[in-house]
């Protein structure tokens, strides 16, 4: 598979170079290199099956994570486009084997501007949904899947097969609304339920996302709307199934709420992103693996679908010096859930600092040092019991290289 993603997109680069003069293209590139050293607590280390609760865990690693990657646009003069860009690098695990790096399609879309207000895109791509991303890069193989905050305070829409239309009202204002994929399951954390084994899912209707980005004086505003309705067919109920109390439903609906915002005078600038909604885990999208993202798809119990809560925020505050610009950030994560007879609260928190300097044209390097609180799972109902799933921290380099 490796190889045939590498022919691929050598043929598509030799198909660019051969194309008419009219045609434009563009080649670009990053490779990311993680150097840094890894402290688990000793309530986290055993948490992640490193230990027995009595001692912590460290660990100094230099990876390449998937992260890297390879990319063409290609433009043509009836305002046709195409961009395809390959990530490449360790795909799985906190460990460097060779058998670990891979290659996948990251995007894969092409679009019309129809005029100059209105545009048609279809293909692989992230949506218009929860667009921002606090400036946290380090450590995406960490074993806790360290990057953008995610799982402590950010959502990323991730990268879903799509068809979009924007509309540009004025230099200040546009909509854009996708019609998605609803078969994908959440990155990492999979579709965890709420259903017992055996049924098939049916649904009919696609995904939405809606965004509209404004552009003011001073600042700038993402509000944003996802939903889903996701059905399934073939609903058993089992002897076990009833005893557990799954549900007997064969409809779910997934919603988040978004609104981030952008702003800064002279060297300095802050942004910000919230989010809020219900049974995140049983969509596409890109949490991280915490306890809230963990506990994010829908629950259960009496025979009902319990709808998991949850809500993510970050914020992050920079000021640019020379050519470095320090990033100061914090992130929290909460969901609240049901399943069957228990009740279940979890929050995560991040905080630190990461501050890209460019020391040469094309050579970066990005110092971090970050703190992950994995915070207490609170259970409540067949038993109470509040388990401590401990901290870790990440202090490091990131050596990007960029053509």
């Amino acid at each position: 598979m490796k190889k045939l993603f590498i022919m691929i997109f050598a043929g598509l680069l030799l198909a660019v170079f051969t194309m008419p003069a009219m045609a434009k293209f563009k080649i670009g590139g990053i490779i990311f290199t993680d150097f840094y050293y890894l402290n688990r607590d000793k309530n986290n280390a055993e948490d992640w099956g490193l230990g027995n609760g009595t001692c912590s865990y460290n660990v100094t690693s230099i990876q390449v994570p998937n992260i890297t990657r390879l990319n063409v646009k290609w433009t043509n003069e009836d305002n046709v486009g195409m961009y395809i860009e390959l990530g490449m690098g360790q795909e799985w695990g906190n460990v460097q084997y060779s058998w670990s790096d891979g290659v996948e399609v990251r995007h894969a879309y092409g679009w019309w501007d129809i005029n100059q207000d209105l545009r048609i895109t279809a293909g692989k791509t992230t949506t218009p949904f929860s667009p921002l991303n606090p400036s946290q890069l380090l450590g995406t193989r960490s074993g806790s899947y360290n990057i953008i905050g995610a799982g402590f305070g950010d959502l990323y829409p991730s990268r879903i097969p799509q068809v979009r239309g924007t509309y540009k009202f004025n230099k200040n204002i546009r909509l854009a609304l996708a019609l998605v994929d609803p078969t994908g399951v959440a990155d990492v954390v999979g579709d965890r339920g709420p259903w017992s084994w055996g049924v098939e899912y049916s649904t009919k209707i696609p995904r939405i996302d809606i965004g509209v980005p404004i552009a003011l004086d001073w600042i700038k505003l993402y509000p944003s709307l996802m939903w889903q309705r996701r059905t399934v067919d073939n609903l058993r109920q089992s002897d076990y199934s009833k005893e557990r109390g799954y549900p007997t439903d064969d409809a779910m609906t997934t919603y988040v709420a978004s609104l981030g915002l952008k702003t800064g005078y002279g060297p300095l600038a802050f942004s910000a992103e919230g989010n809020f909604g219900q049974n995140w885990g049983n969509a596409a999208g890109f949490m991280g693996f915490s306890y809230p993202a963990i506990f994010s798809s829908a629950g259960y119990s009496n025979g009902e679908i319990h709808d998991a809560e949850t809500y993510s925020f970050w914020v992050d505050l920079s000021y640019k010096i020379g050519p470095a610009t320090l990033h100061g950030m914090y992130g929290q994560m909460n969901t609240k859930n049901r399943w069957g007879e228990m009740d279940f609260d979890t929050k995560s928190q991040m905080y630190g600092l990461s501050c890209p300097i460019q020391l040469a044209k094309g050579f970066s390097i990005r110092p971090e040092l970050m703190w992950y609180d994995e915070g207490t799972v609170e259970v409540r109902g067949e038993w109470d019991e509040d388990y401590n799933a401990g901290k870790y921290m990440i202090a490091g380099v990131q050596f990007q290289i960029t053509f």
